[in-house]
């Protein structure tokens, strides 16, 4: 504890010590969009689970590519069954976003004028 002793002829060498001005800003008005918490849980599954399936798509894609004639028939069965799962779970984002954007919630707040 005593080796913290400060000395005020350290405090004024400091060469920013004067230098350093803090601003700070605050808006007249603050607009917060609520939304509701399952609308967007469910729009956050739906975006998780096209994403998976997009990996899964790209997958079978290249190895249809690169697969020998006799596994063609099955990778290509696979491939159109994960584009369609792909495309299902990109329209079921976009409905639940769309859902999440019309059922918002704004509140505004600023500051009050004195009168």
């Amino acid at each position: 504890m005593e080796d913290i002793v400060q000395n005020p002829k350290d405090q004024e060498s400091n060469p920013i010590g004067n230098e350093l001005d803090v601003e700070v800003s605050i808006p007249k008005k603050i607009e917060i969009k609520m939304v509701d918490a399952s609308y967007l849980n469910d729009y956050e599954i739906w975006v998780f689970i096209a994403s998976l399936i997009c990996n899964f798509l790209v997958g079978f894609v290249v190895a249809t590519f690169t697969a020998v004639n006799d596994a063609l028939g099955a990778f290509v069965a696979f491939d159109v069954l994960c584009l369609f799962f792909f495309i299902t779970a990109v329209i079921m984002a976009i409905r639940k976003r769309n859902k999440m954007s019309i059922e918002k919630k704004t509140i505004n707040l600023g500051l009050k004028k004195n009168l």
